[in-house]
């Protein structure tokens, strides 16, 4: 299987809405829920023309000339926690164990390295998520806090949330 990972543009607007209104159909490791994200085509086109416009970085996998991935790294606005950045992936179940999650976050972790403020990158991850926290240890991320019972899902269960972060200077 061959896929490709770019840097986003305005043009993957309508696929990248595509792409997270299925990836929210299969997975129960995101935070926001598919009845939730109700976002249009023109309003994916602004919010990723808005996250550019910040110097955010936002990076697709494509497979057969569609997005099967998605990477997100906003650094921190406020001064004092501006050499921060906070990352989300997600990838189309299809596509899981594929090296495609593994491949954006090594573009990611590049891009911060080169970043002339970036020194820490941070996510959080459901505790139950398994395969991604072995993913991001693999890569340097190591375990900074965990929020007890932070998720709560429809039949009531919890789940605790992960911080993991790497400094990348």
């Amino acid at each position: 299987m061959q896929f490709t990972i770019r840097k986003i543009n305005l043009e993957d607007a309508e696929m990248l809405l595509r792409h997270t209104q299925l990836v929210f159909t299969q997975s129960s490791f995101l935070l926001t829920t598919s009845e939730e994200f109700n976002l249009t085509v023109e309003k994916q086109r602004l919010w990723i023309s808005d996250q550019l416009k910040l110097g955010n970085f936002l990076l697709v996998a494509e497979c057969n000339g569609k997005i099967i991935g998605f990477l997100n790294a906003s650094q921190s606005q406020r001064k004092r926690v501006s050499h921060n950045c906070m990352f989300g992936i997600s990838i189309q179940k299809d596509y899981w164990n594929k090296g495609i999650g593994r491949k954006m976050i090594e573009k990611m972790i590049d891009w911060a390295i080169n970043h002339p403020t970036i020194e820490k990158v941070g996510l959080e991850v459901f505790a139950h998520n398994e395969r991604a926290i072995h993913l991001y240890q693999s890569l340097g991320f190591v375990e900074e806090g965990r929020k007890k019972k932070h998720i709560k899902f429809e039949d009531g269960t919890y789940v605790d949330e992960l911080m993991m972060s790497k400094f990348v200077k």
